[in-house]
């Protein structure tokens, strides 16, 4: 006489015929898995922009920048103004683009460099003219791009 055994779902053989052995599971608690923890520091939100008025200039702040248009017969004068809040100096590029809202558009890159340590560096220029059509009046300001090295 041959005896065999054999698995049946859910049973294991005993080796003993006619007796199986329910088949265990091990079950886990259903912990959520640890939070993983990010090397990169959290990012700063992005700043928020704000507009004012002094006179017939018009002020943009933007974090730790500061971008003054003031209305010309040759055009709008406008001056970045950055605050550098780190411990080391700092280059600045910065695209501004001023206009009216409407079809009257110029742009300058303003690079200020060598911002010392907590320290604070300006740089004007005359942006656009009168072969743009009428000056703005009440320039609307734009920082299009911004880049510190």
């Amino acid at each position: 006489m041959l005896l065999t055994g054999g698995c049946v779902a859910g049973t294991e053989d005993s080796g003993i015929p006619g007796v199986p052995h329910p088949v265990t599971e091990t079950t886990q608690p259903s912990t959520p898995p640890p939070a993983v923890k990010s090397s990169d520091p959290p990012q700063a939100p992005e700043p928020v922009a704000s507009i004012s008025q002094n006179g017939k200039t018009r002020i943009l702040y933007y974090g730790n920048t500061e971008v003054d248009a003031t209305p010309e017969d040759d055009g709008v004068f406008t001056t970045v103004t950055v605050h550098n809040n780190t411990d080391k100096p700092v280059n600045y590029n910065i695209d501004v683009s001023i206009g009216n809202g409407v079809d009257w558009v110029a742009s300058n890159t303003f690079r200020i460099e060598g911002v010392p340590a907590h320290g604070v560096k300006s740089q004007a220029s005359t942006v656009g003219g009168p072969h743009l059509g009428p000056i703005p009046q009440q320039p609307k300001i734009y920082i299009d791009g911004l880049e510190t090295y």
